[in-house]
């Protein structure tokens, strides 16, 4: 599937041929309809391989043992990614998701919701946990975008913060750091909005 997932990720989904898509593979024209079943398929394959990569390397993130600092070390951690380590997107996968950003496709939607659509939902009940409310509510919600969008540029826009910051992400321990400051304003968020709760509970 890589081979697939470099054209997707250099044309997008509608300007990709299956007949390309077999032939930078080295395979039949036939390969992709009896592997697949068809275009939709494949891209939809393509597509799972880095959110569901995502998804298994949250595993365990909200566990009840946990402190929120530690939760939310593990959530933000895999966005930013290790010292010397890829983020939780490769190359291909990143484009692909950039693309899809312009260019959204159905199958993206699907793909989206049946893997990363459980992991905000249990992100969600773990912020709504430590807040001390009983179910995520629409202002949970809007929290758990906020502080993925934190860490997201460390995961999808590298070249960018080289380009504005050139020396942020350089020496042995800069990602290190990066998830030390990222926890440190999360739990600065969520305990704002436990407090914003709080006092708006205890207006007359």
């Amino acid at each position: 599937m890589s081979e697939a997932a470099k054209v997707f990720a250099e044309k997008g989904y509608a300007a990709a041929s299956t007949r390309e898509i077999c032939a930078a593979a080295g395979l039949n024209v036939a390969a992709i309809h009896y592997h697949f079943g068809g275009k939709d398929d494949l891209y939809r394959a393509v597509l799972v391989v880095p959110i569901a990569g995502i998804a298994a390397q949250l595993a365990g993130f909200d566990a009840p043992g946990l402190s929120l600092a530690q939760s939310l070390q593990r959530l933000l951690g895999t966005f930013v990614g290790e010292d010397g380590a890829p983020a939780a997107f490769a190359q291909d996968g990143m484009r692909l998701y950039l693309r899809e950003m312009i260019e959204p496709t159905p199958v993206f939607a699907q793909a989206v919701g049946q893997h990363i659509g459980p992991v905000h939902e249990a992100i969600a009940r773990l912020l709504a946990r430590h807040i001390g409310v009983a179910a995520p509510d629409e202002d949970v919600h809007r929290l758990v975008f906020g502080l993925i969008a934190m860490a997201h540029d460390y995961c999808m826009s590298r070249e960018f913060m080289n380009a504005v910051a050139p020396r942020l992400l350089e020496g042995p321990d800069a990602l290190a750091r990066a998830r030390e400051r990222l926890v440190d304003w999360a739990q600065a968020l969520v305990a704002h909005e436990r407090e914003r709760r709080s006092l708006t509970n205890a207006s007359p």
